[in-house]
């Protein structure tokens, strides 16, 4: 079988030898002690990583007691860092958002597009709560000449309705918007911080 594991929520400055430390361990009911199920050391170097334009998915293997552990990630140029937030300002939500990130052309690659919020898992909202939508990731990387999309899909009060909205990186600052799809009001919020000084 197979267990993906997301993170780390934040995205690294990569500018020579990065370790990563795997220790997955295992917890059976009944049992005091954890069983260690993967354990060791995986280095990535910067220096010798791809400075294309082009973000392409790597990858490192970890052999280990139990499993084979593979860790994906990408190099992403001139990068900042979105810090999301989205709240239901008015009505109902049930349905899912999905982020992705836009070429210079704007065309969504499709490949890079997350599901950051389902209902199905992360339950319905309505905005006599707090309003805030709970989120699977709130932080993302993204180059400054690329944009960000966010999809939403709202089948709540028996209404279907998807809507877009995008937003320009910045080296720092935030940006918000309010937008309309079907049963629900939302705010969006990003926050935008710069990871590599040198830009």
């Amino acid at each position: 079988g197979m267990l993906i594991l997301t993170g780390p929520s934040r995205g690294l400055v990569l500018v020579d030898f990065i370790y990563l430390e795997i220790d997955l361990k295992i917890r059976e009911d009944g049992v005091s002690l954890d069983r260690p199920f993967s354990k060791g050391l995986i280095s990535i170097d910067g220096r010798v990583l791809s400075r294309e334009e082009d973000v392409v998915v790597r990858s490192e293997t970890l052999e280990s007691w139990l499993s084979t552990t593979e860790v994906r990630f990408a190099t992403v140029l001139n990068a900042v860092e979105c810090t999301i937030e989205i709240k239901l300002l008015e009505g109902c939500f049930k349905g899912n958002i999905i982020v992705g990130i836009s070429d210079k052309v704007r065309n969504l690659d499709t490949e890079q597009t997350i599901v950051i919020h389902d209902s199905k898992t992360d339950g319905v909202v309505t905005s006599d709560e707090s309003g805030v939508i709970k989120l699977g990731r709130s932080v993302i990387t993204i180059c400054l000449e690329r944009t960000v999309v966010f999809q939403i899909n709202n089948v709540a009060a028996g209404v279907c309705a998807e809507r877009t909205i995008d937003f320009t990186p910045h080296r720092t600052g935030a940006d918000e918007e309010e937008i309309t799809c079907g049963a629900g009001k939302f705010g969006f919020r990003v926050v935008w911080s710069l990871m590599d000084f040198r830009l």
